[in-house]
């Protein structure tokens, strides 16, 4: 039963989107709503089937379910097949990401009303509700990068939704560069894996770990799992493009940058948590990361005036805390706090394009309920302390301009190459238009 139910929940939306694309390329011209009609029904059957499941693997926890199935390639020792595991944690985030897609589908119907790009919204959240599903439910690292670069690949779409202007895009680059130096970490720790450890599989590699003798190629599998995990949860180093990410419509930034895809950081460094207990000092790296992101997300937050620019940081200051949890061994309480926190999050991001409007417009709010009050901490601080942080702070640490500056020096090589290769192009284009004039 619970293997028809996982079979239930995986090809529903791969149907949905193989459809979907069909009547892109058919052509088709769908009425809105119908689109909206139809997701409806998708995102309540989704989530029906997500909560069944998640009933019977929380009366059922700590045991699993591992689901094999044939070898799809195999070259030398390699083999490429389609593991899935069926647990608390995988059934809880899918079930989050079933319900919070399905409020955004309805939340789409009247703020996107009418939009040009509605039915390639829709489309787009789709794939990501696929790409979460592979997520949540993957038992080896390869399939998880498959879901992680469609969840990756739809946000730097979403985020460029409004393609006409230059901001938008130029923010969708800042965001596609930051994702794919991290993705890189799930590749090398895959690579890594299948060196040291001769499997790809979550659960293998714990029990195989004794046997591994704890090497230092063992632990770099650690490291590059944390690095992977930086981008997509906007922990410090790769923090500056999470903010400047919301040139998207309200929706998407509710449920990318609010609710779920900032929070496949902690999934995956939860789905390695019996790996990284045998590692004190990984453990360190990660409340050290998440530590530094919280402190660093809180005072910038202060000092930002734009609504969706303060949720964006608060997120982050959350998702650092969650890091902590999950370095101090607070797995349970961390998957708690993330339902939690997305489900607060997408409600605020939604919230925020008519907060503004409430408070003008509704004489029962009042401005002065509004007024942040000093932290505890703040009043031991002197007044040229706070000054100095408040202008460091407004200027985001410098962040943005090392970043800049790190990211130029690693793409310039490619940038140069791409510059050579139009030059070459341009006088062999002088060099033809020269020889047609002589023959002709």
């Amino acid at each position: 039963m619970i293997e028809n139910l996982f079979l239930a929940i995986f090809f529903t939306p791969f149907l949905w989107i193989l459809l979907l694309a069909f009547i892109f390329f058919s052509r088709i011209k769908l009425n809105e709503l119908i689109l909206s009609e139809a997701v409806k029904y998708l995102s309540l059957l989704m989530t029906i089937f997500t909560a069944f499941l998640l009933g019977i693997t929380f009366f059922h926890s700590p045991a699993f379910l591992l689901l094999d199935y044939p070898d799809w390639i195999q070259v030398g020792t390699y083999q490429f097949k389609f593991r899935f595991i069926v647990d608390l944690l995988g059934a809880t985030y899918a079930f989050l990401a079933s319900a919070l897609i399905g409020l955004i589908f309805r939340f789409s119907r009247n703020y996107l009303h009418r939009e040009e790009g509605y039915f390639r919204f829709i489309f787009l959240l789709s794939i990501m509700l696929f790409g979460l599903m592979i997520i949540s439910f993957a038992r080896s690292l390869d399939i998880l990068f498959a879901g992680w670069e469609l969840v990756g690949t739809t946000s730097i779409l979403l985020i460029s939704y409004f393609y006409n202007k230059p901001q938008p895009v130029y923010h969708a680059t800042k965001a596609v560069i930051s994702y794919r130096l991290c993705d890189m970490g799930i590749l090398a720790a895959a690579a890594w894996a299948h060196l040291y450890l001769h499997s790809h599989d979550f659960t293998v590699i714990s029990r195989l770990l004794d046997h591994a003798h704890g090497g230092p190629g063992v632990v770099v599998i650690g490291l590059f799992i944390i690095w992977a995990s930086l981008a997509k949860a906007g922990q410090l180093p790769m923090t500056s493009w999470l903010p400047t990410a919301m040139e998207g419509p309200t929706p998407s930034s509710a449920i990318f940058y609010g609710a779920l895809s900032v929070h496949l950081g902690p999934f995956l460094l939860l789905r390695f948590s019996e790996y990284f207990s045998h590692f004190p000092l990984l453990l360190l790296i990660v409340g050290a990361i998440g530590f530094c992101t919280a402190i660093y997300a809180s005072l910038v937050g202060r000092t930002r005036s734009d609504a969706k620019t303060m949720l964006a940081y608060s997120t982050i200051s959350q998702v650092g805390i969650i890091y902590i949890e999950i370095a101090l061994g607070f797995t349970n309480f961390a998957l708690f706090h993330i339902v939690t926190h997305a489900s607060l999050r997408t409600y605020q991001f939604l919230r925020s394009s008519s907060l503004i409007q409430d408070f003008v417009e509704n004489p029962a709010v009042e401005f002065n309920s509004s007024i942040k009050r000093s932290s505890f901490f703040e009043n031991y601080f002197s007044i040229e302390l706070k000054k100095k942080l408040y202008i460091h702070a407004l200027h985001g640490f410098h962040l943005d301009f090392y970043t800049y500056k790190i990211l130029n020096m690693l793409f310039w090589p490619f940038k140069a190459y791409i510059q050579l290769e139009e030059k070459w192009m341009e006088s062999d284009t002088k060099l033809l238009k020269m020889l047609l004039r002589k023959f002709r």
